[in-house]
């Protein structure tokens, strides 16, 4: 039995993932250069996370959070959407790091707790 080949489908797994992820941001347009603008934050909360994209300017530095809490990656953002973001909307964006909660657009967002 050949074992040289064992840890193979792990690796082409990860690399198609890393493909698909590379595609999906390269559909979505070019990376805006960050930069302290004082833009206000817009609401992206409830639209799906292509829209959210585009209204953040593209920017490639947004963090992801499973709303789920499943630690689950964003391989197509069209399959996404937003159920909560930081920082608020309005808050100005002066180079503030972005952080979406995201779920399946099939899902529906977590009741937070009370």
């Amino acid at each position: 039995m050949n074992h040289t080949h064992h840890s193979s489908p792990a690796r082409t797994a990860l690399a198609t993932a890393t493909a698909a992820t590379a595609l999906a941001v390269s559909l979505l347009g070019p990376a805006a250069p960050a930069r302290a603008d004082g833009r206000p934050m817009p609401d992206v909360t409830g639209k799906n996370l292509v829209t959210a994209y585009g209204e953040l300017h593209y920017n490639t530095a947004i963090r992801f959070r499973d709303g789920r809490g499943a630690g689950r990656l964003v391989l197509w953002p069209a399959s996404w959407k937003v159920c909560g973001q930081d920082p608020a909307p309005g808050t100005p964006m002066d180079d503030r790091k972005i952080t979406l909660t995201v779920v399946k657009a099939t899902e529906e967002c977590a009741v937070p707790a009370a």
